[in-house]
């Protein structure tokens, strides 16, 4: 018996998530995925698409100026695509989804796979998604919105002796930084099974036009710390932030973005603390 093989276009294939997510497709064994990487023209000689094509993925350039036929055209067969973008590059998605209107694509999964929290609220990231999905959903395009979480890696303390380090993706400035008392709890996954639950979630007609949280469980900052105390035997400092100290953090931030505003690890500093803000203050969860 064959197996049946889905077409995927991705955009943002080169990115740290996006990469999680092409793992995941390349490791079904059924369906299979035939993956297209849609990347700026700019961009189709650069290593991290020579890298992807030596995995059996289809480079192709498309420019999200141009034409949305001309986009089009270069989603022409595809059943689904995928968006997964920088949050500062969130509009890319916009002539994408008009050009998959066009090429009458059967599912665009866009650029979410963070924190459900609702569409209100002070963080921008979040307001700016909803954006693009009230232009989804307008555009009648079959859609799956894929939340997963927050990643464990960022929740994961330092220790005195260093021991964790080497697994920490934070700031030092936000290091080991609990928002209020640190007992609400949010949806963490581990990050190599983001592609996995991805290739599931893709190819199930029960989540056409639903919003899925696709997480491993639910922690809190105290069950964190208190896992790394008791696997490593040492008691990680807490550095207790109030909602106030919070918001006083952001507004630092958005004023230095005020006169730095291409500074891009700002940017994410910024929106890092407003989803804090959103989870574990507002309780905002979607």
């Amino acid at each position: 018996m064959s197996v049946e093989t889905i077409k995927v276009a991705v955009l943002g294939a080169a990115g740290e998530n996006a990469g999680l997510i092409l793992d995941g497709l390349l490791a079904s064994k059924e369906p299979k995925f035939e993956i297209t990487a849609l990347a700026r023209p700019s961009s189709v000689s650069k290593a991290s698409y020579i890298k992807l094509a030596t995995k059996g993925i289809r480079i192709i350039a498309v420019d999200l100026d141009g034409s949305d036929i001309q986009i089009a055209e270069a989603l022409e067969g595809q059943d689904i695509v995928i968006a997964s973008v920088p949050p500062n590059a969130l509009d890319s998605q916009l002539p994408l989804i008009r050009a998959a209107k066009l090429a009458n694509i059967q599912r665009f999964v866009p650029s979410a796979f963070a924190m459900a929290i609702a569409p209100s609220g002070i963080c921008g990231v979040q307001i700016e998604k909803e954006r693009i999905y009230a232009e989804l959903v307008a555009s009648s395009i079959p859609y799956t919105i894929i939340d997963v979480g927050w990643w464990y890696n960022g929740f994961i303390p330092q220790v005195p002796s260093g021991f964790t380090d080497f697994a920490i993706a934070l700031p030092d400035f936000i290091r080991n930084l609990v928002p209020g008392d640190g007992t609400v709890k949010t949806h963490v996954i581990d990050n190599q099974d983001v592609g996995r639950l991805v290739a599931r979630i893709i190819t199930d007609p029960r989540t056409i036009n639903k919003r899925v949280m696709a997480s491993g469980t639910a922690l809190s900052f105290d069950d964190m710390f208190a896992i790394a105390e008791e696997l490593t035997g040492e008691k990680p400092e807490r550095r207790n932030v109030s909602a106030e100290g919070l918001k006083n953090m952001i507004a630092g931030l958005n004023a230095k973005l005020e006169g730095s505003p291409d500074d891009y690890f700002l940017f994410v500093g910024k929106s890092w603390l407003e989803y804090y803000y959103s989870s574990f203050i507002d309780f905002q969860m979607a």
